[in-house]
């Protein structure tokens, strides 16, 4: 079986970023050079560490912990030493009159070295990679979006949408994942079975969670108000997870109703469906799926497809609104994502023998993609 991120020099990923830098800028430009570190981590350790907010960092994306990454953030005010700790290296490069945001990232550059693979394997991936070339491929959100979700019982937001505002809570502090460490194992378990024992809760609950628990101790019912103890960039994440899994599946379905030589690949939220090439060209309006929010209005193929998905979650766009909340600056954003890309620069090496598995081959993809494409689905497709 195809394996990635042996190392991780092995998921090696650039942001290709349009910086506007300026002598007397306000923001000190970071670069940031990371491995096994997830990028809100680092800010907040570095915060911490300097005694700062978070707040006066931004950034424009996102990069994977087992990834060798470059990114690049800013920080509002001076920053003037390198700060270089295990596995990362934040380094000021020059100053800029603009905080620094999605809109500025143009892109990401990857270079992914695939092993473990036969010598028919290697040639498969070479194979596959012409026909991405010809007809593109389906533009999901990969597991790492789901990260909220990951242990099997459901989307927090969801909960929020239906206001079980009590369910969502409990999908946050009693289900652990098998990536939490031993203290985050520990409160979880303690939670899910001492459920409303918030002072118990509290003496052992890591620092995320104690926020929560300081306003349940004194206010022990109020599960809609403890939501909004959560930090709200978190709360938003939890959000757009819930809107990429509808994405998802609103592009499984357009997948089957256009694709041909369907294939489906199980992933911890439902399939991903795959298809070699597309009957016809796809119109215009189908080649967007928007990121639905209580504004985005129906009309047209995706529009419709999006109605069925939410019927099928027992909700509408209107509760998205999340009108009981009330919580300044923590709303579903509506935007447009391509259903479809075509990677630029695009190489998929010939096969050569892997270093590191003995008798088996490793082929290196090197390719751009868009801000928010996930090169973890262009392997799988590669792979089918």
């Amino acid at each position: 079986m195809a394996k990635i991120k042996v190392k991780p020099e092995d998921f090696i990923v650039e942001e290709l970023i349009d910086i506007p830098f300026s002598d007397k800028g306000t923001y000190t430009v970071l670069e940031l050079e990371k491995r096994f570190w997830n990028t809100l981590d680092v800010i907040d350790y570095v915060a911490r560490k300097m005694n700062v907010s978070k707040n006066l960092f931004a950034r424009a994306g996102l990069k994977d912990r087992y990834s060798q990454s470059t990114q690049y953030l800013s920080f509002k005010g001076n920053f003037k030493h390198a700060i270089k700790e295990d596995n990362f290296t934040l380094t000021p490069i020059g100053r800029s009159s603009s905080v620094i945001k999605p809109g500025m990232l143009r892109g990401n550059s990857f270079s992914i070295t695939l092993r473990n693979l036969t010598k028919g394997e290697a040639e498969r991936i070479r194979l596959n990679a012409h026909e991405v070339r010809e007809h593109g491929f389906a533009n999901y959100f990969d597991e790492q979006r789901f990260g909220s979700a990951r242990h099997g019982q459901g989307f927090i937001a969801k909960k929020m949408v239906l206001e079980h505002y009590q369910g969502a809570l409990k999908l946050l502090m009693c289900y652990a994942y098998k990536e939490d460490n031993a203290q985050e194992k520990k409160f979880k378990e303690y939670c899910l079975s001492h459920w409303r024992d918030w002072q118990g809760c509290m003496k052992i609950a890591p620092i995320f969670y104690r926020p929560i628990l300081r306003y349940l101790c004194t206010h022990p019912k109020d599960y809609k108000n403890a939501l909004k103890k959560i930090d709200r960039e978190f709360l938003n994440l939890y959000l757009l997870a819930y809107q990429s899994y509808i994405f998802n599946e609103t592009l499984a379905r357009m997948v089957k109703q256009y694709g041909e030589e369907n294939a489906a690949l199980k992933y911890s939220m439902g399939e991903f469906i795959f298809y070699r090439q597309l009957q016809a060209p796809l119109k215009a309006a189908d080649r967007q799926i928007p990121m639905v929010n209580e504004k985005t209005k129906p009309a047209g193929t995706v529009d419709k497809t999006i109605e069925k998905v939410l019927a099928k979650e027992g909700i509408t766009m209107k509760q998205m609104a999340l009108q009981k909340m009330r919580l300044r600056g923590v709303r579903f954003k509506y935007f447009i994502r391509d259903a479809i890309v075509f990677p630029g620069d695009f190489t998929a090496s010939p096969p050569m023998p892997d270093d590191i598995y003995k008798d088996k081959y490793k082929c290196v993809v090197k390719c751009t993609l868009p801000p928010g494409t996930y090169a973890t689905i262009l392997i799988k497709r590669l792979l089918l």
